[in-house]
């Protein structure tokens, strides 16, 4: 067995929430052995970036989460361009668009994301991108771009209405554990439709702990249910689908 997180923030400190060492050798025993740190501002980007110099098994990525981003957005990302364009980074973001927690301007998040996506096809990695609330605007904002964008959905949440559009546009999709909640058909339905070369799993630990885990702080260990949830709704075995979400996630990330 082989597992890569695609998605995880091993940084994050508070209660309940393991060491990096703890969570690493616990899900080296569920046959977890490759993570992507994600960054959220420039402090937790450069914290990736260390944690993935310390730790061989981890590759980090440099982004302003939507939540994170200030009035003053463009010396912000001024900032996170420099860091990123002189260090080892395999992806920028996460970035992108949330609509939920109304902390910052939608149009300041549009300006942020469209830089982002702009200093990924510079830099010649993928993007990571978060969508919560903002379906529609963020399909209208990349549709306009006119071109592909190489990048992953994160977390997709959103119904099948949308892959059709998102898959045209190039994205890969990665889904975490609330795949496994009882409410998620609309989740499980979109699952279902993705190519499998497109198909991506993640933890987003320290949040959105699996069923079988549900209330507790989330670590990689647990994505061993995540991958058995993307596996049922397609109507398969997770070990039939392993090899290949394995396979997608070093060639998103052009790792080996």
């Amino acid at each position: 067995m082989a597992i890569f997180d695609s998605h995880c923030h091993l940084y994050w400190e508070g209660k309940n929430i393991e060491s990096i060492d703890n969570q690493l050798n616990n899900a080296e025993k569920n046959g977890i052995n490759r993570f992507m740190c994600v960054g959220t501002n420039i402090q937790t980007s450069l914290k990736c970036l260390k944690i993935a110099a310390t730790y061989p098994q981890v590759i980090a990525s440099a982004g302003i989460h939507p939540n994170d981003v200030e009035e003053d957005w463009q010396s912000q990302f001024s900032e996170l361009k420099e860091i990123a364009s002189r260090e080892a980074f395999c992806a920028i973001g996460e970035t992108g668009l949330d609509y939920f927690h109304k902390s910052v301007e939608h149009d300041l998040q549009k300006k942020s994301f469209s830089a982002h996506l702009d200093l990924a096809e510079q830099l010649g990695v993928p993007v990571i991108i978060h969508c919560r609330d903002a379906i529609d605007d963020l399909v209208t904002l990349l549709k306009e771009r006119g071109k592909p964008v190489q990048g992953v959905m994160h977390c997709f949440s959103e119904g099948p209405k949308y892959v059709p559009d998102l898959l045209e546009i190039g994205l890969h999709f990665s889904f975490s554990g609330n795949i496994s909640y009882p409410k998620s058909d609309h989740i499980r339905e979109s699952c279902a439709l993705i190519p499998i070369e497109r198909l991506l799993i993640e933890t987003d630990a320290p949040f959105l702990a699996p069923q079988p885990e549900r209330g507790k702080r989330n670590q990689p260990a647990y994505i061993v249910h995540t991958l058995d949830a993307v596996a049922q709704c397609r109507g398969t075995l997770g070990k039939s689908i392993e090899s290949q979400i394995y396979q997608n996630t070093l060639n998103i990330f052009n790792v080996n």
